[in-house]
């Protein structure tokens, strides 16, 4: 279930108070506020509807996938669901791992950057990432492959790093039944966390965050990972010009590759990857057909990366839940703070060749002339 646009009452609503408003930078405040109050109610209005007509439609109620709870989950959604409407979380309670593991599912269907990233089982503090997953040799284990070995593999620490989500439940939500709520939860869980895990991969500079594609894990000053050089080589996708790029990825030939994915901004790919990608019908270059693009807001403008799948881990634990009261009220919902331990990094900085993307050419296709002789 997607989260849908505000409603035309609240558009409305939030005009008049801008228009009228004396404060400007509180009545800005205030409509962010309204924004997440009508958000979460035109889903729990959907979700009222689902429930009635589900009462009497067995067949309906099976398309709507609600799922089993367990003791856990039930527990964890009826303080979500108090009756009193208040919120009795205490700073120690904890996400059912059923959910997140659930929820990071979720995430992997409605984000193509999630095709790129390995998720370690929720609640695993440590896990180990590294190239190589064995060798083989003639002549037994070598010096050489053991200090292969051991510079390639590596663990991460999941602990070091944490992610806080912001998640606006109205009150309305004691009106629905645990299955239902499940649903809600899901949806305003995976909706905070895919910007937040797109973010991490990009930009994460590994001080209490990922380590991005972008930074470079080897090189760090105090333990902010710095920026990778961004090549400017790059003009097409063409196999010649793609030549040193795939070299850097294979490692100088130590390791195979065959899917490329090129991760960018959407107003890149529309002005200089699409171009450099696609024939005038719009049709995918018959040569390309190795690269898929991947589109991201968090992507930074102006670069890019050739990256490869499954080469860069993410990991979550412990993710606690407690009521934020540092704000103004909301109206008609509680404001929670979902906090999880979390952290990423690739298996080694040539994961992702960073390219700049303005250097990309419009794709011009070849054409051969065949010389006519006179008379032949």
């Amino acid at each position: 279930m997607k989260i849908e646009n505000q409603t035309q009452k609240f558009q409305e609503e939030a005009l008049e108070l801008l228009e009228n408003a004396e404060n400007k930078s509180e009545a800005i405040l205030k409509v962010i506020q309204m924004a997440q109050e009508a958000k979460g109610e035109e889903i729990i209005n959907e979700l009222k509807k689902e429930e009635e007509k589900a009462k009497s439609d067995e067949q309906y109620a099976k398309t709507l996938n609600l799922r089993i709870l367990n003791a856990e989950e039930k527990e964890f959604y009826q303080k979500l669901k108090d009756a009193k409407q208040t919120i009795t979380f205490k700073q120690d309670d904890i996400i059912p791992t059923t959910i997140i593991d659930r929820t990071l599912d979720d995430i992997q269907k409605e984000s193509k950057i999630m095709d790129l990233i390995t998720f370690a089982p929720a609640n695993v503090r440590k896990w180990i990432t590294g190239g190589y997953t064995g060798v083989a040799s003639w002549h037994g284990l070598t010096e050489e492959l053991k200090g292969e070995l051991e510079a390639a593999i590596d663990s991460l620490s999941v602990e070091d790093a944490d992610l806080d989500a912001y998640l606006v439940i109205p009150k309305a939500i004691s009106d629905l039944s645990l299955p239902f709520v499940d649903k809600f939860f899901n949806a305003i869980l995976k909706e905070a966390l895919i910007l937040g895990i797109e973010d991490g991969y990009c930009n994460g500079n590994g001080q209490e965050e990922p380590i991005g594609i972008y930074k470079s894990i080897e090189k760090s000053v105090d333990g902010v990972h710095q920026d990778k050089t961004v090549n400017t080589d790059l003009t097409s996708f063409k196999p010649k010009a793609m030549a040193g790029a795939k070299k850097y990825l294979t490692k100088q030939g130590k390791r195979k590759i065959d899917k490329i994915y090129v991760v960018c901004n959407p107003n890149d790919e529309a002005d200089y990857v699409a171009p450099a990608i696609y024939n005038d019908r719009g049709e995918l270059i018959a040569s390309y057909k190795n690269l898929e693009v991947v589109t991201s807001v968090k992507n930074p403008q102006g670069k890019a990366a050739l990256v490869l799948p499954k080469k860069y881990t993410m990991g979550f634990s412990g993710f606690k839940v407690k009521k934020y009261d540092q704000t103004l009220a909301l109206k008609n919902a509680d404001l929670l703070v979902g906090n999880v331990y979390a952290n990423g990094r690739a298996d080694d900085d040539y994961v992702a060749y960073v390219f700049d993307v303005t250097k990309l050419e419009e794709y011009v296709p070849t054409v051969k002339t065949i010389e006519v002789v006179e008379g032949a």
